[in-house]
């Protein structure tokens, strides 16, 4: 299809009814799962008397899985049919989050039990990352891709806000049971929406596909490693998620109520969600710029947000971080985007999901730890100072070509 000569509105994208249902149902998946998080981070917090490190483990464990198993996803992706492989998946996480409300509501559930749950989701999130993500390109014109992304973004940040937010007041009403049975219901909905959906690919990639399992994989690997773009990315992207991963595991340990606890996290989400509006103004240009920028400020935001304590205080802080965080996915992921080849886009993205998810793990059970022999505050101002020093040692390496986001055909 011919692309206009005029880059298309952020909302074009929905015209396609394909790729409206699959942003519905992205929208609905992502906000359980921030529900999910919240509730599971809140229980452990009940029962361990806010340990820092035990509720930053809640954290570790949902994300820890998916760095050994969303590069397999990804070749899934590229080698099935995604549509059928995320109906698939939804119905994984419905029973496994059913698993942990029959543990919850029966009185059975435990630390240990809580964080081996924690990985059984994290199956099903290992899953449906790659594969959505290549799904998007797919059901929208070249031109729209970026508007597209940013959609995305919403849903991601969307969910962001509403999920914790809503969490924290049922939490405060019912219970954590209430709370994973809503998101049960919520994963079965989404499987029959994938059900229904009408999958009619916009851009087909016209390349073979992988002979193998293994051999796909050893294409991906010689495919991220060998060019210079795409080791930017994984680099510039590992170190912002290791420093920033303080953010979301020490956030219940930082508030002493589930409903301040939902609502902080709202603001995060807030915040993400007006640079998603803010980026739509702005366009797709000077990635490079763009990511510094929003590196810079994220840490000196985090480094604030460790010196405070009051809820008035650290929201718009917490609102300022989410924006500085989505900003800079925001240009990874429109650059990873528009760069990658069609044939290898799940492969590609499940690098960038596998080293990015590494890295909240890692980070997340560090700062844990460093709060737990310190103090929360000390390790927040400790995980802004390493993004300085992040930032002052990779500033240089560019995920993107000066003048612009290439083609999507460009290697």
């Amino acid at each position: 299809m011919t692309d206009s000569a005029r880059t298309p509105g952020m909302l074009s994208p929905l015209s396609n009814p394909g790729f409206s249902m699959l942003w519905v149902a992205n929208t609905l998946s992502l906000t359980a799962f921030w529900m999910t998080e919240v509730a599971c981070a809140w229980q452990m917090r009940v029962m361990t008397d806010a340990d820092p490190l035990a509720v930053a483990a809640v954290y570790t464990a949902l994300q820890l899985p998916i760095m050994f198993l969303v590069i397999p996803a990804g070749v899934i992706a590229d080698l099935s049919d995604r549509r059928r492989g995320m109906m698939w998946t939804h119905a994984w996480l419905a029973a496994s989050m059913g698993v942990l409300l029959w543990l919850t509501w029966t009185g059975r559930v435990t630390p240990l039990s809580l964080l081996v749950c924690m990985p059984l989701i994290s199956i099903g999130l290992s899953m449906r990352m790659p594969a959505i993500a290549a799904l998007i390109p797919e059901m929208v014109q070249t031109n729209q891709i970026p508007a597209a992304v940013s959609l995305n973004n919403v849903a991601q940040n969307g969910s962001r806000l509403v999920g914790p937010a809503l969490a924290g007041a049922i939490i405060a009403g019912l219970g954590v049971a209430a709370v994973l049975a809503l998101n049960t219901a919520i994963m079965a909905l989404i499987v029959l929406l994938f059900l229904f959906m009408r999958y009619s690919p916009e851009q087909g990639d016209g390349a073979a596909k992988p002979q193998g399992f293994l051999a796909a994989i050893k294409e991906g690997v010689l495919f991220a490693a060998l060019t210079p773009w795409k080791r930017n990315v994984l680099i510039r992207l590992s170190t912002f998620f290791a420093c920033a991963a303080a953010i979301p595991a020490l956030m219940a340990v930082r508030f002493d109520n589930s409903e301040t606890y939902g609502i902080m996290y709202g603001c995060f989400g807030a915040g993400s969600l007006l640079g998603v509006l803010v980026i739509a103004r702005l366009g797709y240009r000077r990635l490079n710029n763009r990511l510094n920028g929003a590196l810079l400020v994220s840490a000196a935001c985090i480094m604030l947000y460790g010196l405070v304590d009051r809820p008035l205080l650290a929201g718009p802080l917490l609102a300022c971080i989410g924006a500085g965080w989505l900003f800079c996915l925001n240009s990874i992921m429109v650059a990873a985007q528009m760069q990658l080849e069609p044939a290898i886009r799940g492969r590609g993205l499940s690098f960038i999901y596998t080293l990015g998810t590494a890295s909240l793990a890692g980070g997340g059970l560090i700062w844990g730890a460093v709060a737990r022999g310190t103090s929360p505050a000390v390790a927040l101002l400790a995980a802004g100072g390493s993004l300085l020093l992040a930032l002052a040692a990779t500033y240089r390496l560019k995920i993107a070509a000066p003048e612009g986001v290439p083609a999507a055909t460009s290697g």
